[in-house]
């Protein structure tokens, strides 16, 4: 019931108990007024019984009598009126919490249908990111660096809690507060738009201790077999591969002095340079992991390419990225297996500085060699080409055994992930900049699951 009808019936109780009253009085002097006309009346003054009906006070006994005895049948009914208000404020109280609830299931709902714009996430990832943040600076105590004003902070704070549905204080802990899992994935899609591994490796996820995907070995061939004749047993080797988690991550700094309208804008500035950091990271391993310690004995495609000779090693003293020609480019496809060559699966990777010295090759002979496509693309000898800022780019110095290039179908390399992506915020680490750092922290791997899936184009050492 709403608070207007609430206060209607209370005045109408007040002005019940004010007529009655009221009635009570009139009564009483209209009992008084017979009276005296009665004695007058005996006393033999005449029109003594006249003064009931003269002037204002005339006064209908009978009627005032049942209208009386009509609102005292009406009074128990308005002395419930207190219980029954408090009934409706609970109702009301409880409504309210249902409406709420409401909300936060809707806010949790996963958004697979709505439109996620290109290199950003959709506005209830970045609220939820920010209310993460938000959270996490109040529990450090360290929400006065985000807003200087006690309103701002108490709208960021009511604003935290009405996204995650917490309702207390004391529930501001870090296991309260998950990433939801239809978020995570939006931060996933984010990186792989800005990064190439997460976009071109099969995923794999990684449970507790190591996870062991297989990996085909020798694959022995059918021949002929004689009429009559026994059947040789062919019997292909099977080995697995090896995923860890190995734990990376970046640190976001944030601005001090936020306000309540910029909360959104302050998700999206988290998840994409949240992103971005991820997705350097990952190409990181993914391509140029050598097995050291810097990379937790984790190789990637550039060192299992060495291991295995699938590699185009320019000749004695060609040490600088411009000496590589197109056959050198030609060259790495004959390293990895037949089934790689599909345009669908392969491609060039290297890095996007490339992207002047390849018209160069182009010839009369052969004038499309290479195509540059309105959308950024490109197309190298038939194949595509992805951009990739990990390995080495173009430049006329000397850059002695490094990566050019790598060919090949990525989507034969595992990239494993143990869980979601995880966010926590420190007041201490820039301190002497005022300025607040969130973590982000991913667990990943990676492995090949045929080795002859990519090649690399190599510099010569010297």
């Amino acid at each position: 019931m709403r608070t207007h009808q609430i206060v209607r019936i209370i005045g109408l109780a007040a002005l019940g108990l004010l007529a009655v009253t009221f009635i009570s009085q009139c009564q009483a002097f209209s009992e008084c007024l017979a009276s005296i006309g009665h004695l007058l009346a005996i006393a033999g003054i005449s029109g003594g019984a006249a003064l009931l009906a003269v002037g204002p006070l005339a006064i209908p006994v009978d009627d005032l009598s049942e209208a009386l005895s009509e609102i005292r049948g009406i009074l128990p009914k308005l002395e419930n009126i207190s219980g029954t208000i408090e009934a409706l404020e609970n109702d009301q109280a409880q409504l309210k919490q249902q409406v709420q609830e409401s909300r936060r299931l809707v806010a949790n709902r996963a958004f697979a249908g709505r439109p996620r714009s290109a290199n950003c996430v959709s506005e209830e990832c970045a609220r939820q990111l920010a209310s993460q943040f938000i959270v996490h600076c109040e529990r450090s105590g360290t929400l006065e660096a985000l807003a200087s004003r006690p309103a701002q902070r108490d709208a960021l704070t009511t604003f935290a809690r009405d996204v995650l549905g917490i309702s207390t204080r004391s529930a501001l802990t870090t296991s309260d507060v998950p990433l939801p899992v239809q978020y995570s994935g939006e931060l996933r899609e984010l990186i792989s738009e800005f990064g190439v591994a997460r976009r071109k490796m099969m995923p794999y996820p990684i449970g507790l201790g190591t996870a062991r995907p297989a990996r085909m070995g020798a694959r022995p061939a059918f021949g002929s077999i004689a009429m009559s004749g026994a059947f040789p047993e062919k019997s292909p080797t099977l080995a697995f591969a090896s995923l860890e988690s190995h734990k990376i991550g970046g640190i976001v700094r944030l601005p001090r002095e936020i306000d309540e309208q910029s909360i959104v804008a302050m998700g999206q500035f988290l998840a994409r340079y949240g992103a971005i950091e991820f997705a350097r990271a990952e190409d990181t391993w993914a391509f140029l992991a050598d097995g050291s310690a810097t990379y937790e004995t984790v190789k990637g495609i550039v060192q299992i390419a060495r291991d295995n000779s699938k590699t185009v090693v320019l000749a004695a003293t060609k040490t600088k990225p411009s000496d590589a020609t197109l056959a050198d480019f030609r060259n790495l496809r004959t390293k990895v297996n037949k089934a790689a060559l599909n345009g669908r699966l392969s491609a060039y990777y290297m890095d996007s500085t490339w992207e002047t010295q390849l018209p160069n090759f182009k010839t009369s002979a052969d004038p499309s060699v290479y195509q540059r496509l309105p959308d950024g693309t490109a197309i190298l000898d038939g194949y595509p080409i992805v951009w990739t800022d990990v390995l080495t780019p173009f430049g006329t110095s000397a850059a002695n055994d490094q990566p050019l290039a790598v060919f090949g179908a990525m989507s034969f390399w595992w990239m494993g992930e143990h869980g979601t992506p995880r966010i926590d915020t420190s007041e201490h680490v820039w301190f002497v900049n005022d300025q607040l750092a969130v973590r982000f922290i991913e667990e990943i791997d990676f492995d090949y699951a045929a080795i002859d899936a990519t090649a690399a184009l190599i510099t010569a050492a010297s």
